[in-house]
């Protein structure tokens, strides 16, 4: 059977050390590459904080609608922000504590993790820069109750790539039943397993 997957997973399956930890919008004090996990738990060993409802601020889908004036649904252009919620929803993991999983490549300027997640948190919904991955997470109502995991190691990409990998493999059927993407059950926050491996969310026009 299989279990809702936690931060420590991860990383023991990557014989990586323990985490390091920041609360969402905190400053990450290293530049080393790695990867990042944005959680719901505040613990890293528990599958805490889990939310059976995903917590869509409906404020924010309509200024983002706003901003990029219409989302496309199925390449339908909508400006009903119900229509939007309903299809994010269709993609809430109700009883797993992991949003989003990336990756922070050392930079020819020397900068790593903290830089990457810092360029996360101030990159707006609907803007392309300077990170727009993972977007979908600025739609919550609970941004900063998040926590921000992370920890240094060699070819991040790799390793981003199979810990994703590791949680759709771990995903538990009675959420996978609800998904409206029943093959690549990512986080929730996560588009794309690789390049050329993206959600069947139909969501398009969601950037400036």
């Amino acid at each position: 059977m299989n279990t809702p997957t936690t931060v420590n997973k991860l990383l023991e399956n990557y014989n990586l050390p323990l985490a390091n930890r920041v609360k969402w919008n905190e400053r990450i004090p290293t530049q080393d590459e790695g990867v990042y996990i944005v959680s719901l738990s505040d613990d890293p060993g528990r599958n805490n904080g889990i939310q059976k409802n995903p917590p869509i601020s409906r404020d924010i889908i309509e200024k983002w609608i706003a901003k990029v004036d219409g989302f496309e649904i199925d390449k339908i252009k909508t400006f009903d922000p119900d229509k939007v919620i309903e299809r994010l929803s269709q993609f809430w993991l109700p009883d797993e504590n992991i949003l989003y999983i990336g990756k922070a490549p050392k930079r020819s300027s020397g900068k790593g993790i903290g830089n990457r997640v810092r360029e996360y948190y101030k990159t707006d919904y609907g803007e392309k820069r300077p990170h727009a991955g993972g977007h979908w997470l600025k739609s919550l109502t609970i941004l900063d109750e998040l926590f921000v995991y992370y920890t240094a190691c060699e070819n991040p990409g790799r390793i981003e790539e199979g810990m994703l990998r590791f949680f759709c493999n771990n995903v538990s059927e009675a959420a996978i039943s609800i998904l409206k993407d029943k093959v690549l059950p990512l986080p929730f926050a996560n588009l794309q397993l690789r390049r050329g491996q993206v959600k069947n969310h139909g969501l398009g026009k969601m950037k400036k």
